[in-house]
Order: C-alpha cells, then sequence, then structure tokens
C-alpha cells in the first residue's frame, strides 16, 4: 500500500507539471512575436516542436492519475506544491542563463520579464496565473484546454520532425 501511494504521489506531481509544460507548450505555438524579434529559426523549430509535444500527451500522466487514483485532494494538493516550485526553478533557470550570456551584463529583474511579456516575447505573470484556475476545478481535464490541431500541424511541417523521421 506504501509502494503504491509513493507511486500515485509522483503520477499526481508529474501531472501538475504536465499542466504547465502544456500551457507553456501552446504559448510557444503561437509565439510569432518571437519570429519577428528575429530568433534563430532552428531554435524556435527546437522549442515549437517540443512544445507541439508537450500540449500533443498534456493528458497522459492526467489520465493515469485519475485511473489509480480520482481523489480531487490528492490533486489539489500536488498543484499546490508544483506551482510555486516550477516558479522558482523558472526564475532560478532564467537567473542562471542571463548569469552566463556573453551579450549581456545585466542580472535578471522583474520588470524585464514584464516588459518582454508586454511584447509577447515570453507569457506574463497574469498569463500564467490565469491558467492556475482551471486545474483547480473538480472537473477538469487537460482536453477542456485548448486544441492539439495546432499542435498536430506543427509537427506535421516542423524542419526537425521531419528529419527525424
Amino acid at each position: 500500500r506504501r509502494a503504491q501511494n509513493w507511486i500515485v504521489e509522483r503520477v499526481a506531481l508529474i501531472a501538475a507539471v504536465e499542466h504547465y509544460t502544456a500551457v507553456l507548450g501552446a504559448w510557444i505555438l503561437d509565439a510569432h512575436a518571437l519570429d519577428r524579434a528575429g530568433a534563430d529559426p532552428t531554435m524556435m523549430d527546437l522549442l515549437r516542436w517540443h512544445g507541439a509535444e508537450e500540449v500533443e500527451h498534456r493528458a497522459v500522466c492526467f489520465d493515469l492519475l485519475t485511473h489509480l487514483d480520482d481523489s480531487y485532494l490528492r490533486r489539489l494538493r500536488s498543484y499546490i506544491f508544483v506551482t510555486p516550485a516550477l516558479f522558482w526553478l523558472w526564475v532560478r533557470g532564467v537567473r542562471f542563463l542571463m548569469a552566463v550570456d556573453p551579450h549581456t551584463d545585466r542580472k535578471a529583474r522583474w520588470r524585464d520579464w514584464l516588459s518582454a511579456a508586454r511584447r509577447e516575447l515570453l507569457p506574463g505573470p497574469v498569463e500564467l496565473a490565469r491558467e492556475v484556475v482551471p486545474y483547480l476545478r473538480r472537473r477538469y481535464h487537460p482536453s477542456q484546454q485548448g486544441s492539439v490541431e495546432p499542435a498536430i500541424r506543427y509537427l506535421a511541417t516542423s524542419p526537425a520532425a521531419r528529419a527525424g523521421h
């Protein structure tokens, strides 16, 4: 029983993480401001390919969780744990990347994030916070948010995905 509880807890945590990765995946598929800003096309293809993959499998872990244990409280508890942890990891990652970037001597600042979000180069804090609410609904399922069609269309045309075949 303890071993099963251990695995179900981990599945619940991954289901919560996958909610955010699917949200970010959908965002990157539509992030045309990055193209206009001159982002490297190969890097954009890699990011969009990864984003499309995240959107495509967004319900797998959630479905496994509901099969193993349909406890709303477990799902809620996991999400409450994952949300600040992912935010902390994101902030830490951005700080690291900016610290090692040879093209900048600045440290990451909150206003930089807000400025980039206004220019649609990153998802903004309000946009991300809005994505918390659907997961908190008792009858939530990942298929209720967005569509996998843009992801499937992108994977069919992605140079990286086509090269892999």
